[in-house]
């Protein structure tokens, strides 16, 4: 079939045809390749072309629009989505799922054009012209597969109105004595595409941000930029203060949960004010926190926002001009939002060192600033620099630790868990401190390893990377030491079961679907939260789990930074590492304030094997009280807690180690354990 066999007319006119079924739907079916610029576009267009639409796209037809910026807005959402998709692998699996039908593209027109995009059949460009009027001709191209054409031209837009509703008219070229005006409709389409149109600028979408598109939307005004007005805090106007009489530099050593985004954010805004124009940029450790981010300086009035992550041909081209206009005063204020990763890039570091002043970093959990591919960056010029952290010290990496307070300066302002809980801040909370054992394969496996370690300690030509491995062998077998599964599973059998709620329990990496099933078969609502799950339904769970309908989270690191589960009452440790920034951010997240939580519960799997020898025993015990010792030190039972795990030290002559916090027994880490961790950029000191 081709469009020899089709019967059509030189025109077609709203008083004698149905535009889009005498015409477009006959065509499409045709067509493998369909060309179209059109004043307006909008995606319900689609569903009136679906039964054409189907069988064009089942040929892997492709569409190319070109069409002025006037969108609505969820048109524009669904074009920015389809674009994201072909880079971002959580998007791509939500439009993968997607059966193209036609049924599909009548009712769901927006999945259906967000669909194209991301398959590839469909590409739009905007059109701008250079005398501030409308991009309004109308024209298009039909191609089949042997390479005949169908041009038209006339008065109806792509748009359910234009195709359906309107009284229109359009003219048809398709004849032999008609190849010079299909020609140059070709030829002018072709140059709209390549943007070789005089006085037209022809854009990709990709390359437009979309807040510059949604101002152009049809009956709408331009986005307010106006901030919702917040008040800072009494321990927020100290923040300010500080970093302000330190020259804008500084770190903020802040506990979890009280607040570090927006006051860093209130300390830009009064840089802002001080200046009369900013170029921020934020860093930030995943791309999951910059939609997190996004909605702060949203409510802080920041609508201007260019996200740079991922492949840098989807940021760099928008960056460099952002860059532009505000070095040269087109703008006075725009926010750069990427991650530690791309920060890393030379693509980011030249275009931000081209700042010329006026410039503000803040960087969010800045122990990641002190990583060693970052510390070749060309951010040292800006104007202020602000670094976020509950623990800003680098464990088992000092250099990092120095670079990170070279570049943003010592901590200025510190708000502990004490003081934070004291004001109110975060929510008061009991610790439970649950002693567990190894069996005799697990203690066996760990003096193995032990020894090993003190062979390779002995020997001057060992491998640090086997010293590292081995030690992170000997703390797999404390995370996952089969009695802490034995322990939990008892602790939860007894309980009723509508009675537990907002629950979360943090495992070892592998054991996240043992646990979740063998919950699930004890009675209880649990799910799994790990990386595994998507984006996209993270955030279903996390509503799931605020409303009760979740009584348990079973989780590994996902809920580590940048997630808020403030609803959080009660959490089970049964794996953390020896590093504090793990578990110290991990008690934060659950003692975030909420409505209906007056107090929250930490129950912590502590290893202290009966059946090791004094030495072994003393090493075990002095890797797993540093975390009782900070988690004990500000509970309401503080007391009680160092009754329950003293009477297992008592007999070891170690009850000292309840008072030892991490960073005081660091150094004795350094000298007799070497590094236990596997995180990057952290590795241990000759030993």
């Amino acid at each position: 079939m081709s469009f020899q066999t089709l019967d059509l007319q030189y025109k077609y006119r709203s008083s004698h045809h149905k535009i889009h079924e005498d015409f477009y739907q006959k065509c499409l079916q045709e067509a493998v390749k369909y060309d179209r610029a059109v004043g307006y576009f909008t995606s319900n267009s689609l569903s009136l072309l679906a039964e054409g639409l189907e069988m064009f796209l089942e040929k892997s037809g492709v569409i190319r629009i070109i069409a002025n910026p006037h969108l609505t807005k969820e048109d524009v959402e669904a074009i920015e989505f389809g674009y994201k998709a072909k880079y971002d692998i959580v998007m791509e699996s939500m439009l993968r799922e997607l059966e193209l039908s036609r049924k599909t593209i009548e009712e769901d027109a927006l999945n259906t054009l967000a669909w194209l995009i991301y398959k590839g059949q469909l590409e739009i460009k905007i059109a701008f012209t250079k005398n501030n009027s409308i991009y309004h001709e109308k024209f298009g191209i039909f191609y089949d597969h042997e390479g005949n054409r169908i041009a038209f031209s006339g008065s109806a837009n792509e748009t359910a109105g234009g195709i359906r509703d309107n009284f229109e008219k359009i003219d048809v070229f398709f004849k032999q004595h008609d190849m010079e005006r299909i020609n140059d409709m070709e030829q002018d389409f072709e140059d709209l595409w390549n943007d070789s149109t005089p006085n037209l600028s022809v854009i990709e979408i990709p390359a437009i941000i979309k807040e510059k598109l949604l101002t152009y939307r049809k009956g709408s005004k331009p986005m307010s930029s106006k901030p919702e007005h917040i008040k800072p805090r009494p321990y927020q106007e100290e923040a300010i203060q500080a970093v302000k009489n330190n020259h804008w530099h500084g770190i903020l050593e802040m506990a979890t949960g009280t607040g570090k985004t927006i006051t860093s954010l209130l300390i830009s805004k009064a840089f802002l004010k001080e200046k009369g124009r900013m170029f921020l940029v934020i860093i930030v450790p995943f791309t999951h926190l910059i939609e997190q981010w996004i909605e702060n300086c949203e409510m802080m009035g920041f609508t201007h926002i260019t996200k740079c992550y991922g492949s840098k041909k989807k940021w760099s081209s928008q960056l460099q001009t952002d860059i532009r206009d505000f070095n040269v005063g087109v703008m006075d204020r725009h926010v750069a939002i990427t991650t530690y990763r791309s920060a890393a890039s030379a693509a980011f570091n030249d275009l931000i060192a081209k700042l010329r002043k006026d410039s503000f970093l803040i960087s969010d959990e800045c122990h990641y600033f002190g990583v060693k591919s970052l510390r070749k960056n060309k951010l040292g010029n800006m104007e202020a620099k602000v670094g976020l952290s509950a623990t800003p010290q680098r464990w088992w990496d000092d250099a990092g630790t120095e670079y990170i307070e070279s570049f943003f300066g010592p901590p200025v302002y510190q708000y502990d868990m004490k003081t934070a809980i004291q004001n109110g801040a975060l929510t008061e909370y009991s610790y439970h401190p649950v002693q567990t054992e190894f069996n005799e394969d697990e203690l066996q496996r760990y003096e193995q390893l032990t020894k090993r370690l003190i062979h390779l300690y002995s020997d001057e030509k060992a491998n640090k990377e086997e010293i590292s491995e081995v030690n992170r062998k000997r703390s797999l077998i404390i995370s996952k030491a089969e009695n802490k599964k034995e322990v939990l599973f008892s602790i939860f059998d007894k309980k009723e079961r509508e009675s537990v709620s907002h629950t979360l329990v943090y495992c070892a990496p592998g054991e996240i679907e043992i646990i979740t099933k063998s919950l699930a078969e004890l009675g209880y609502r649990v799910h799994r939260f790990d990386s595994e799950i998507q984006l996209n339904e993270r955030m279903k769970i996390l509503e799931a789990f605020d409303r009760g309908t979740i009584q348990i989270l079973v989780a590994i690191k996902c809920l580590d930074e940048g997630v808020d589960v403030p609803s959080t009452k009660v959490a089970y440790f049964l794996a953390s590492t020896s590093n504090p920034r793990e578990f110290v951010q991990r008690r934060g997240r659950i003692l975030r304030a909420h409505a209906d939580k007056n107090i929250a519960s930490i129950y912590d799997f502590i290893v202290l094997p009966s059946l090791a020898n004094d030495q072994m025993y003393k090493s075990i015990a002095s890797k797993e009280l540093p975390r009782f010792s900070e988690f004990s030190r500000f509970a309401i039972n503080n007391y009680n807690a160092r009754q329950e795990i003293g009477k297992y030290l008592v007999p070891f002559h170690l009850e000292y180690l309840m008072d030892k916090l991490p960073w005081e027994v660091y150094n004795e880490f350094q000298q007799m354990e070497g590094n236990d961790e596997n995180n990057e950029g952290i590795r241990p000191k000759n030993q």
